[in-house]
């Protein structure tokens, strides 16, 4: 977050498993294969049994079959796009590329570690052969698998195209099947775009080295580099060689080197995006063909081999099941596969990456916010990954503020005269506070400290790594503990501590308690007493801790203290649109389900001011976590339905990229399984949809990996691995229904019960199932969860979303789409019946919109309405109409404003511009094939 977007937001509106049953389900798998419409709102999914069960009690887990399953959710292109907005994005863990066709392939090439928060991208990809490769074909299909982390494109059976890479590395390929004959020319360029004006967007300190650009071709590759001078030690350098063919290399000009491939049937190409940061004595130019030729002599089988183990060893972590019978939960969970996949692309650098720049964009070097890493978008990205059983990436994340610890000690002893820790809401890679501290919006914020050090201790509760909470993570609570204990202040007549003035997050500014500083307190301190004790230090400050959480001022609330909150009132000018009074419930977790305030929280949550206000809204989870199924699974469409605009699941929104798939992510774990406050909780919220069907296998804090699935309204059991040996607590999902705990080793009865709550010793690596006596696990029949591969595009029913594309081209094309300059602004959730709900409009004389799109027609929609004004349409740069939006009465939507048909079909682009002061406005486009 931050003051910029905070403007732009003010702008903002808003039975039985039965032969029957069985036959009628793979009649149903057949007709989506043969349709090409898995996936597609308005098809039916396959029947499911609530008679049988997938759990495997020697693995402890549900038994998957994740090839065939996470196929169902490939992002399936059957016509190329032209579009680098909406090209797909293929990544390794630190080097990532999205990809489009225009003369061939193309992709925009990005590395996390390459520069500073990763604020400029590595460059342009270009393959072209003669005659082309996206040319004389009848059939085509772009394929990003997830399972297998490839991006594959066929042109009819006789090119095939393949992104893939070395894993985890700085290094990824493009292999070639090419069979055609009379293939005369192949050409791999390596470009950057006009860097001469590059602003300094990434606050670097030499930013003359970033414009500065320089090339190599040799008999190993060619070449290019930037960032070379930087004192920092990032900068990279972007090159490539051939395997399987012969091919020379020259420097195009000083922007753009070539490899002339000669022609064979069968080829890769090996690019990296190789970092001055990661490499021996800071020499990129050296790594990088280094790094190219030893994939080069591993070769392309066995690099492909350990690439696709990577990626397979990584989505047998965990898994999610979130479907019901409208086919919206099931586009929700395609969106949690591949936002899982876009993350964790960009989540095994040296840095974390960040909510912006990632390794995906195709947009050279331009970018927002990218100064330092905001504490508040980051968390979006990566607070999933406990529960999803990837701590490591959640480790990425915490690492950027544990090896800023003495950097930060010391900024705070400078700055507030503090010895403990103060972190600045917006933090550089290095620790630096500049983009805090020069910020009305963030310059008084305290409570980032808690988040960065509660995160740390929940890595700690997930891993039971001991060793990381006494070395990493509670010297890092300590001294943020310390913090907040010399800064608050204390009313000797009333006996409480309280904050004089700091900033509740970026929405109100200096004000007395703001209740994230009080939630950060009642947070963090009683942890850092635990981790104290626990660990046997510092045992003087304990009693300074437990003395200030006694005495500590309540929550603000209002006058009937039916709601929480933001700070004690009257309440300030609003600055930002933050829910923030809902913090309470998460991140800080002091509220939910079975609280004594849990109505509170919830009727805090119902008036919270900004509903799903910005692309990093986090409602769905604070939904969840309150019990909120149907809420959470309308926030989760919501959510899509305002952000996700393009059909590779990514957005327009250039306040954010990857921040609402971390909230899509949690929100579906959390929805599924809560453990934060240390009881193993199943099902917490879902909707009460009588065809929803969930099941998962995910992590709980202890260790503990916990499956269950739930059909039909009913919760089959629960299976729990312990990791580690820790007491587990779980509540009974049946209420008081008797229970029993059964060990799966030997099937020893544990316990019997029928209380609200189990707890029960555990074995470390030992299985058990928490099931009914009445109706145990092994009353049900074993099964196998799979999946069919998806070859189309899916929708969310009611929304503009799709994922992929038809080989036909969908005529509507939502406002969100268009290319706006600065003087338009989105309105969504109007009421009024636009298309997907949502509106540009610009009160701006000559504020332009433009879209390119190929067909033969094209149709304007907008409103009318008394307040609007005139637009000027213009057609390939050619003028065609001012078209008059006033109309007096009732406003009108969906009206086809203009429109123009017997078009040459191929490529146009309509511009539409503001003439008056009224408002001018897009709400979509028809396009005619």
């Amino acid at each position: 977050m931050n003051t910029a977007r905070s403007s732009a937001r003010g702008t903002t509106g808003s039975g039985g498993s039965t032969r029957t049953a069985r036959l009628l389900g793979a009649f149903l798998v057949l007709v989506c294969m043969v349709t090409g419409l898995s996936g597609v709102s308005g098809v039916s999914p396959a029947v499911a049994s609530p008679t049988d069960a997938a759990f495997n009690s020697s693995a402890g887990a549900l038994n998957v079959d994740y090839a065939k399953y996470l196929s169902k959710h490939d992002i399936v292109y059957n016509r190329p796009t032209t579009e680098p907005k909406h090209g797909l994005t293929v990544g390794n863990g630190r080097t990532g590329a999205m990809a489009w066709q225009n003369n061939g392939l193309n992709m925009q090439v990005s590395g996390v570690d390459t520069s500073q928060q990763t604020a400029f991208g590595a460059g342009l990809l270009n393959l072209s052969t003669t005659p082309a490769m996206d040319s004389g074909y009848s059939t085509f299909q772009q394929r990003l698998n997830l399972y297998d982390g490839t991006l594959t494109t066929r042109y009819d059976n006789n090119r095939t195209v393949t992104v893939m890479g070395k894993p985890n590395s700085e290094v990824m390929g493009i292999h070639v099947e090419d069979s055609r004959s009379g293939v005369s020319a192949i050409n791999l360029d390596l470009s950057l775009w006009d860097v001469s004006g590059l602003g300094n967007s990434g606050d670097v300190p030499n930013i003359e080295t970033w414009r500065t650009v320089s090339t190599y071709a040799d008999s190993t590759g060619a070449g290019l580099s930037r960032g070379q001078a930087d004192p920092q030690n990032f900068g990279y350098t972007l090159g490539a060689t051939v395997e399987g063919a012969a091919y020379t290399a020259r420097v195009v000009d000083g922007r753009k080197v070539r490899l002339s491939i000669t022609p064979d049937s069968s080829y890769t190409i090996w690019f990296t995006a190789s970092t001055r940061l990661n490499a021996p004595g800071h020499d990129s130019v050296a790594e990088a063909k280094r790094a190219l030729a030893a994939v080069k002599a591993t070769g392309y089988a066995a690099t492909n081999t350990a690439y696709l183990n990577w990626w397979h060893a990584f989505w047998q972590k965990s898994f999610v099941q979130y479907s019901n019978g409208s086919r919206e939960a099931d586009y929700m969970e395609n969106v949690y596969y591949l936002s899982t996949y876009m993350i964790a692309a960009a989540g095994y650098g040296n840095y974390p990456a960040h909510f912006i720049n990632g390794v995906f964009r195709a947009t050279g070097d331009a970018t927002k916010w990218s100064n330092s890493y905001w504490y508040w978008n980051q968390r979006d990205i990566y607070n999933s990954f406990l529960a999803s059983n990837h701590t490591d990436l959640m480790a990425g994340f915490n690492k950027l503020y544990s090896r800023n610890f003495d950097a930060l000690k010391a900024y705070t002893r400078t700055r507030y005269n503090v010895d403990g820790i103060w972190v600045p809401e917006t933090m550089g890679w290095d620790g630096n506070a500049r983009g805090t501290v020069n910020s009305d919006y963030t310059n008084n914020i305290w409570s980032t400290g808690t988040e960065a050090a509660y995160n740390m201790y929940l890595q700690y509760t997930y891993t039971n790594d001991t060793n990381y909470l006494r070395n990493t993570a509670y010297p890092f609570m300590r001294e943020v503990a310390k913090f907040y204990q010399a800064k608050l202040s204390f009313n000797s007549s009333t006996g409480k501590y309280h904050v004089a003035t700091s900033h509740a997050h970026e929405t109100y500014w200096n004000v007395p308690n703001a209740i994230t500083d009080l939630a950060a307190v009642r947070t963090l301190f009683p942890l850092a007493i635990k981790a104290s004790s626990q660990l046997g230090l510092d045992a003087g400050l304990r009693p300074q801790w437990q003395n200030i959480l006694d005495n500590l001022i309540a929550y603000p609330s209002d006058t009937n203290a039916n709601t929480y909150l933001p700070h004690t009132p009257p309440i300030a000018q609003t600055r930002n649109n933050e829910n923030v009074a809902a913090e309470l419930i998460w991140p800080y977790d002091l509220t939910g389900i079975g609280y004594p305030d849990q109505q509170k929280a919830i009727n805090t949550w119902n008036v919270r001011p900004f509903p799903y206000g910005n692309v990093w809204a986090n409602d769905a989870i604070q939904a969840a976590r309150l019990g909120l199924g149907n809420q959470t699974l309308q926030g989760l469409k919501t959510m899509l339905q305002k952000y996700q605009n393009y059909p590779n699941g990514m957005t327009s929104n250039t306040n954010g990229v990857f921040e609402y798939l971390g909230v899509h992510l949690a929100a579906t774990n959390e929805s599924l399984l809560q453990s934060y406050n240390d009881k193993i909780r199943v099902f917490p919220a879902v909707p009460t949809d009588s065809t929803f069907v969930g099941k998962f296998s995910l992590l709980a804090k202890g260790g503990f990996m916990v499956s269950s699935e739930r059909e039909a309204g009913e919760v089959k059991y629960v299976g729990i691995k312990s990791q580690f040996g820790n007491a587990a607590r779980v509540v009974n999902p049946w209420g008081t229904q008797e229970v029993r705990v059964r060990r799966t080793s030997d099937n020893a009865i544990v316990t019997t019960t029928g209380s609200a709550e189990i707890t029960f010793n555990t074995g470390a690596n030992e299985v058990y199932v928490v099931e009914r006596t009445a109706k145990p696990l092994s009353s049900y029949t074993q099964t196998q969860l799979t999946g069919t591969a998806n070859q189309g595009m899916k929708s969310l029913a009611g929304t503009s979303s799709t994922l992929g594309s038809n080989a036909t081209a969908d005529p509507m094309v939502n406002n969100t789409a268009l290319t706006y300059d600065n003087n338009w602004h989105l309105t969504t959730s109007r009421g009024y019946g636009d298309f997907n709900d949502d509106t540009h409009h610009s009160n701006t004389v000559d504020a332009a919109a433009s879209y390119t799109f190929n067909g033969t027609g094209i149709e304007y929609l907008s409103e009318r309405n008394g307040d609007m004004g005139t637009v000027d349409v213009y057609l390939d740069n050619v003028f065609q109409a001012t078209v008059n939006l006033k109309a007096d009465g009732a406003r009108q939507v969906q009206q086809v404003v203009w429109q123009k048909q017997g078009l040459t079909r191929g490529s146009h682009t309509i511009r539409i511009v503001n003439r008056s002061t009224s408002v001018g406005m897009v709400d979509a486009l028809r396009v005619t094939p």
